[in-house]
């Protein structure tokens, strides 16, 4: 596991973008960004039929970019271990104890007035932020693995995200 110090430095603009990547930039576009030639790219059928889902590892760098159907970019999971660390108002969302991130949501949405959801598999996010905090197993330990998202996939989880980043 990459400690803080190791790892790109990136900030979130809720509902923008996260780190050198903006909601809705084509795949090749996200591919300059991130500096890679080669992501590993498979095309992921939700089982409701209503999205056409297009999945890029970016295994290197610790990030997975979700396209929409019209290979636009709508979602952005960074891996625990080994993927940048995602500032959002001075406040650390890679690799923390859930609980702790959590309670900092909560605290956020509320003295902000944003609203406060809860997946189906009863992950923390805001539809108004664009934000699942996700829980990704690292040994014995659990730390946040956090979706960066547009809003429709924020608020529609279950039919929007992937199988394999709900589960």
């Amino acid at each position: 596991m990459k400690t803080n110090s190791e790892r790109a430095q990136w900030s979130f603009v809720p509902q923008v973008g996260v780190g050198p990547l903006r909601f809705g930039m084509a795949p090749d576009d996200v591919d300059a960004a991130l500096g890679s030639k080669s992501p590993s790219r498979r095309l992921v059928q939700r089982s409701s039929g209503t999205y056409e889902i297009v999945e890029a590892q970016f295994t290197e760098l610790g990030v997975t970019a979700y396209y929409a159907t019209g290979q636009t970019l709508a979602c952005v999971a960074v891996d625990a271990l080994t993927g940048p660390q995602v500032v959002l108002d001075g406040t650390a969302l890679v690799a923390r104890v859930p609980s702790e991130t959590e309670d900092w949501l909560c605290n956020h949405t509320e003295a902000h007035g944003l609203n406060l959801i809860y997946t189906h598999a009863a992950d923390p996010g805001s539809g108004d932020l664009g934000l699942i905090l996700r829980a990704q197993r690292a040994g014995d330990i659990v730390l946040t693995r956090p979706l960066f998202l547009i809003r429709e996939w924020a608020e529609n989880s279950w039919d929007c995200i992937p199988g394999e980043e709900t589960f």
